[in-house]
């Protein structure tokens, strides 16, 4: 999840990116190997509209390798919070793959590793419940950018599938919310999610995003929603980024009223529309 300049869950890290619309090539291949860094703080960060980190802040940050070539490769980091990933309060993700562009259209392919340090289903508390997965999942992403729209495709390619659903702790009745939703089959792998972004220049420095959203969850009823965000950036001097977004959801009720799984006893609609604020820098 990351910023708009090379980074992975791109809307999220300014929200991953939470304020700029989600895109892993934006331009085409650097004309000589390029070595960058970013980093960043949201208000919050959300993850196709999902609330990743409980209602706080998170620090955010990567590192970004692009070679000549058009392959490259990067890593990036965020806290999230142990009520929503069992026993985790640190997010990892490490990508490679290749950019190219055809005129104005440019692509990009390439494999997306989450990690969650010490993160499993079988620590949610009590610990024990439920049977051991981690939510370490791995996808493959295919992109395309002309000019100022981007659509991008992501696929769980492991049998982690949708971060660790299974039919043991994602089966009907696990959602408190929405008892008649959950994992028919016997995990999530399979699961895709596919995504239009607009990022438009309207005056110089100040671009408008746009962000829509559809994350299917394979073998399963009730548990598909999409996602919406509408922000704006503000370029500032010395690779300063400002920005503010609003995200939502639709048909994500059965994150309403979530239960900690540290069980401190509180509760959070995951789903529920927030206000996200940013600012990051890279280097």
């Amino acid at each position: 999840m990351k910023t708009a300049l090379r980074t992975v869950r791109t809307g999220l890290l300014i929200g991953l990116p939470a304020l700029v619309a989600p895109a892993f090539a934006e331009d085409a291949p650097a004309a000589a190997p390029e070595l960058t860094a970013n980093i960043g703080l949201v208000s919050e960060y959300v993850f196709r509209g999902i609330r990743q980190t409980w209602g706080n802040p998170a620090i955010q940050g990567g590192v970004d390798y692009a070679h000549a070539s058009g392959f490259y490769a990067g890593a990036w980091m965020s806290n999230t919070s142990a009520n929503l990933y069992a026993n985790a309060n640190v997010e990892i993700d490490l990508y490679g793959g290749y950019r190219g562009a055809v005129g104005d259209f440019s692509y990009d392919v390439g494999l997306l590793q989450f990690i969650f340090p010490k993160a499993n289903y079988d620590k949610i508390t009590p610990a024990g419940s439920y049977a051991s997965k981690t939510y370490d999942t791995t996808e493959l992403y295919l992109s395309g950018t002309w000019q100022w729209l981007n659509v991008k495709y992501s696929r769980a390619l492991t049998d982690v599938g949708y971060f660790g659903f299974t039919s043991n702790n994602a089966g009907f009745g696990a959602f408190p919310n929405k008892p008649n939703a959950g994992v028919t089959g016997k995990d999530t792998t399979g699961s895709w999610y596919i995504e239009a972004n607009i990022a438009y220049e309207f005056i110089p420095t100040w671009t408008a995003t746009l962000h829509a959203g559809r994350q299917t969850i394979a073998n399963s009823k009730g548990l598909d929603y999409s996602d919406y965000k509408v922000g704006v950036t503000k370029a500032m001097p010395g690779a300063w980024t400002l920005g503010l977004a609003y995200t939502t959801t639709v048909g994500a009720d059965y994150w309403k009223n979530y239960p900690s799984l540290a069980g401190n006893g509180t509760t959070k609609d995951m789903n529920a529309g927030t206000w996200i604020a940013s600012v990051n820098r890279v280097f």
